[in-house]
């Protein structure tokens, strides 16, 4: 789930009152690309290049999954050792960059859950959580105590990608 952030200073410090352990604090730049004969758009789905402090990596994100109020798609990631070096090999292939979405995240666990804090260059703050389980139930009343304990009251559905662009 992702919401606009009330502070994400404020959220930094109920973090630390609720005893969640700091995971990392890192600049990340997201290249998005368009396929040369799919419309991503239309089939709901993305392919990023993204750089971090630690490395890059490879992301093809499929359609969201219907059923469910998370946003909940298949990811399939793959680590690489050349930014550069993919970024002109899917330039070749015939892919097109149309925008990269610049940001600083600091993550924490808390419980089951992450809780990724970011700060979208042109976008502002927003606050992600991530569960990964089997038990819908169970996801929901963690999500639900993180909303409350957080302050978290707007939602966003729109990835990043699609607010960026409509902002443009």
């Amino acid at each position: 789930m992702k919401y606009r952030s009330p502070g994400n200073d404020g959220i930094v410090t109920t973090l630390g009152r609720l005893g969640a352990r700091k995971l990392c604090d890192e600049i990340i730049e997201d290249t998005y690309y368009a396929h040369p004969g799919r419309r991503f758009k239309e089939t709901d789905e993305a392919l990023r290049l993204r750089k971090r402090d630690d490395g890059s990596e490879q992301t093809y994100k499929g359609p969201r999954m219907t059923g469910s109020s998370a946003k909940a798609r298949e990811e399939l990631t793959l680590r690489i050792d050349d930014w550069l070096t993919m970024d002109r090999v899917l330039k070749r292939l015939g892919f097109v960059d149309i925008v990269c979405v610049k940001k600083r995240r600091v993550s924490f666990a808390l419980d089951l859950l992450r809780v990724d804090i970011d700060d979208i260059e042109g976008l502002g703050q927003f606050v992600e959580i991530e569960l990964m389980t089997e038990d819908p139930s169970r996801a929901k009343l963690l999500i639900h105590r993180a909303e409350k304990e957080l302050r978290l009251v707007e939602k966003v559905k729109d990835t990043y990608l699609e607010l960026i662009l409509k902002a443009q």
